[in-house]
């Protein structure tokens, strides 16, 4: 199996390309890849000069989250979450989709494109990934596109980084698991995804949150 996996150097990626290790693995990221791209250049010449058409799967795992809200970002901040967070790998899935008529796609988004985000720029972006993954009608019968949308990753960049930490265990407390994500139990999951060759499953998001949302109680 060939398998592009696009956003390489978090913590995930690397769970992925260890968890997938026995499969043929090109990577692409900013640095330290085997395809080096820049996520903010979303031209249609750049895309199609970048991605294959003969990859079985490709994964997206693309995140730029930034410490203000979007009052306080400039233009060019927005269109940088914008692009980064969404419509680089949108546009990429469409370049693929219309020339690999067996290309499964994985797209890892976020619980914030449901919920929100202090940056609304993130927000918006992951729940255009929401959209997209729900209405994006396929052409061809071996085709696949699925978003999967993470809770918060403990041992993840963006939680790593947070200074808030008294705020992060309130809401482990409260969470009905009362602990969140590792990488490893996303990256199993999409392991799990990508090894099972049915593409029924299809158009839709899986939200890996723990039941957080659930409402009725006895």
């Amino acid at each position: 199996m060939n398998i592009a996996l696009v956003g390489s150097s978090s913590l995930l990626s690397r769970c992925l390309i260890n968890d997938l290790s026995s499969e043929y693995i090109t990577t692409y990221g900013r640095q330290n890849a085997d395809i080096i791209f820049d996520a903010e250049n979303i031209e249609t010449e750049i895309i199609e000069s970048l991605f294959d058409i003969d990859y079985d799967v490709y994964i997206f795992n693309l995140g730029y989250l930034q410490p203000k809200r979007i009052k306080d970002q400039s233009s060019s901040n927005i269109i940088k979450s914008l692009s980064i967070n969404a419509l680089f790998t949108i546009k990429s899935c469409e370049y693929i989709f219309d020339n690999n008529p067996k290309a499964r796609i994985f797209i890892i988004g976020s619980e914030s494109g449901k919920k929100g985000s202090f940056d609304t720029s993130y927000f918006l972006a992951k729940s255009m990934l929401r959209s997209y993954a729900r209405e994006r009608k396929l052409s061809f019968e071996d085709q696949q596109l699925l978003l999967v949308s993470p809770s918060t990753i403990e041992d993840g960049k963006m939680t790593c980084s947070r200074s808030d930490t008294e705020t992060l265990e309130t809401y482990k407390q409260i969470h009905p698991k009362r602990r969140f994500l590792d990488s490893s139990e996303v990256s199993q999951l999409l392991f799990d995804l990508i090894k099972n060759p049915s593409t029924y499953l299809c158009n839709t998001e899986i939200e890996l949150n723990g039941g957080k949302f659930s409402r009725m109680s006895y």
